[in-house]
Formats: C-alpha cells, structure tokens, sequence
C-alpha cells in the first residue's frame, strides 16, 4: 500500500514537472515570437511602401498575385513539414530515442520532394500563360513575368526541406530558435531591397533581394542547428528509416490536403481579384488584409506553441491540463481580437493613408470585412493550433477542402457583384459555416471523451 502510494506521489510530482517545464518553453517561445513579429511585421511595413512607389501599383499587384499563386503549391511537401511538428512533440514526451530517425527520414524526403516539385515547375513554367491567369496588361514583360515567377518558385522548393529545422525546433518547444532566424531574415530582406531598389534593379531584381534574405537565414538555423546544437540530430542517409516514412506521410497526407484547403483559403482571393478585376485591385485588397491580419498573425505566435505543447501533454496523459489551457486559449482570443478589429474598422484607411498613401484607401465595405474576418482567424487559430496538436487532422482537413471550394464559389459570384469587398465576403460565410461552427461540435465531443476517461 505504502509503494503504492510512492509510486502514485512519484508520477504526479514528475506530472507537475512536466507542466511547469511545458509552461516556461512556452513563455519562451511565446515572447520571443512576439519579439520576432514586431521586428517582422515592421520590416515588412516599410518595404510596402517602398516598393508600391518603386513598381507602382500594377508590378506591386503582379508580384502580390504571382506569390500568392505559388504559395498555394505548399501541398506539394506532402504534408510532411507540418506532421514532422507532431511527430517530434510525441517522441519527445514518450520515445526519444526515434527522433533520429525522424528528423533524418523527414530531411531527405522533404528534399526528394523539393527536387521533383522544382524540376516540374520550372518545365511547366514557360508554358503557363500568366498575363491571361492574373489578369496582367499586354503592357507587361512576358519574359520579365516569367522569370519572377520562376524565381518565387525557385525559392519557394528550397525552402521546403530548408525550413524543415525551424519545425523540429518547433517540436521539441525550442521555438525561440526559429524565431530568431526568422528575424533575422526580415532585417536582411529590408537591407537587400533597400540595395536592389537603390541600384534600379526593376521587378526581378526587388524579387531576387527580397527573398534571398528569408532564405540565408534558413540556411544559417540549418547550420548552426545540426551542426552546432544538436549535432546528434544531424541527418544521415543511415538512419532514414521505411517504418518512420510510412507513419510521416500518412500522418502527412492528411496535412497535405488541409494545406491545399488552407492555401486556396488563404491566396486564392489576390488571384481571383486580378484576373476579375485586375493586378491593381489587388494592391488595394492586399495592403488592407496586410493590415487587419497582423492581428491573428500577432497572436497566432503566442498560440504556436501551445501545439507541441498540446502533443507532448497527450503523450504524458495530462488531458486535465490541455482542456484547461485550450479554454484561456478561446477566451483571449476573443479579448484579443474584437477591440482590434474595431479599432481598424474605425481608422484603418487613416492609418494606411499614412502608410502607403491616398491611392490605396480602401472602402468602408472592405474595412468591416476585414475586421470580421479578422475575429474569425483569431477565434480560428486557437481551434487549429488545438486540432493539430491532438492530430485530429482528418476532420479538418475535410471542412477545410469544403470550406475552400464554397470560397472560390462565393468569391467569384461576390466579386462580380459587388467588387473587390466579395472576396473577404466569400471568405468569412464559408469559413464560419463550414469550418468553425463544425468545429466547435467536434471539440465539445473531444472534451467529453477527456472527461470519461479521467
């Protein structure tokens, strides 16, 4: 009775201590996160401005809609990046000995991926036609188009495998790492535009400048990571295993689509607006959304890493402790959100008159569509960050691929009708009907099954 009791004062002292340790990684990561967004966010609030004066509003707009175009190709890792994050977080709350094998499996199936995908589309490229699918003017370069957007997609392939360390950061709740990196990049990126818009080096020069800097600085985590750091996690072709594979693309798959879904939720409306509207409408639509989405982005760092967190509780059975952090989650997302949003609705065209200036003030119309779509990404992140975090990615994963072809459907018909405000229109009905609302039934059944089984 007494061993009994040992044992029993053992594990929940051993419970406490995984709690209190779970909850400083989080802090850490938390506040440097908002550290590295405020840097992130500044720079890219200067660069705006910059290069809108630089092209001018239509190349601003190309190149808005051609990022936006290739960033909707992230399905192509599979899903892996993202189930990498899982994969690790458990490992590290139940088996560490596998991370190896993780992280080496992941390393040269991400970069397998990364050389297909590259090869296909720089053969595909030369043969899309870009100015009819963005709605681009016949007053635009065609080989200058092409060679921006073989570049975005360049660098769009190499960051595949290369962000790859920032998520098994991310995993082990080391995310203080990734975050300085990603400043890091930030701060390059503004100085090599200031270099490239200095030297007068057009369109493909600014885009070549601004990306380069992100992906030196992925390079510089890779290094100081594997080789410096953990050294034990340094990936070897030895330690790719069939059996971890099998398991990170099938967890992966189910990513995979959420991240198709996700990625026509998110950069499909640049692309609809500029081949409805016009590249120029899509400048005015873009440095809106910029604006009110700094919101969810800002606090979406905070919840980032609640998602390993989420996972290694789950290994270690303390279920009492992930219901009780996801309901904090809910509540400050919404104290969170609801005072910025009408806040922005109030002087959001003040503050980007003074940002950008008079030519891209946007409507009223579009100013409450944001805010509204700003509460619901806020709200939506503490849902997702939850889900993920349980891997309970199937269902979201299907209300995601039905939410996004409902976006596509309403986008079109709004942004006929009423202009470029249908497309945050389009977005907000599908979102919350078939997205949130299912959602929140999904996570009470969740809660209850928790319940039962304490």
């Amino acid at each position: 009775m007494v061993s009994t009791f040992d044992d029993l004062s053992q594990k929940l002292m051993a419970s406490i201590d995984r709690a209190q340790d779970r909850l400083k990684k989080i802090i850490k990561t938390s506040w440097s996160g908002l550290f590295s967004r405020i840097i992130t966010t500044a720079v890219s609030l200067i660069i705006v401005p910059f290069a809108v004066h630089y092209l001018g509003k239509e190349q601003y707009g190309v190149w808005i809609a051609i990022s936006s175009f290739v960033s909707m190709l992230a399905f192509l890792d599979g899903g892996a990046g993202n189930a990498v994050i899982n994969m690790v977080a458990y490992a590290s709350g139940a088996n560490q000995e596998r991370l190896g094998k993780i992280v080496s499996t992941a390393f040269f199936s991400l970069m397998a991926l990364a050389l297909a995908g590259g090869l296909l589309f720089l053969a595909a490229c030369p043969f899309v036609p870009w100015q009819k699918l963005l709605g681009i003017s016949a007053s635009t370069s065609i080989s200058n188009l092409n060679i921006v957007t073989m570049v975005v997609g360049i660098f769009f392939f190499v960051n595949i495998f290369a962000t790859l360390v920032g998520k098994i950061q991310r995993g082990l709740q080391e995310g203080h790492l990734d975050n300085f990196w990603n400043t890091t990049g930030a701060v390059l990126s503004l100085l090599f535009v200031y270099v490239a818009i200095r030297n007068d080096t057009g369109l493909v020069g600014f885009v070549i400048a601004f990306l380069a800097g992100s992906f030196l600085a992925f390079l510089g985590n890779n290094v100081h990571y594997l080789y410096f750091l953990r050294s034990d996690l340094r990936p070897h072709i030895a330690k790719v295993d069939g059996e971890v594979a099998q398991e990170l693309f099938k967890v992966g798959s189910m990513f995979f689509v959420l991240q198709i879904a996700g990625a026509i939720q998110g950069q499909a409306d640049n692309v609809l607006i500029a081949n409805l509207l016009g590249p120029a409408e899509v400048t005015n639509y873009s440095i809106c959304m910029k604006l009110f989405l700094m919101v969810p982005m800002l606090f979406g760092l905070l919840l980032t890493p609640l998602w390993p967190a989420y996972r290694e509780a789950l290994a270690s059975g303390d279920k009492s402790w992930v219901k009780q952090i996801f309901f904090k989650s809910l509540r400050w997302s919404l104290l969170f959100s609801i005072p910025s949003a009408f806040f922005l609705m109030l002087f959001g065209g003040n503050v980007i008159e003074l940002w950008v200036g008079s030519d891209v003030v946007p409507s009223t119309s579009l100013l409450i569509g944001c805010g509204i779509w700003l509460v619901l990404m806020t709200v939506g992140n503490a849902l997702g960050v939850f889900l993920n975090g349980m891997q309970f990615v199937k269902i979201q994963m299907i209300l995601a691929l039905v939410a996004a072809i409902m976006n596509v459907v309403l986008s079109i018909w709004f942004i006929q009708t009423i202009g470029v405000v249908g497309a945050v229109w389009g977005s907000i009905i599908s979102y919350f009907i078939f997205t949130m609302l299912p959602c929140f039934f999904f996570i009470k059944k969740i809660f209850r099954n928790f319940d039962q089984s304490v």
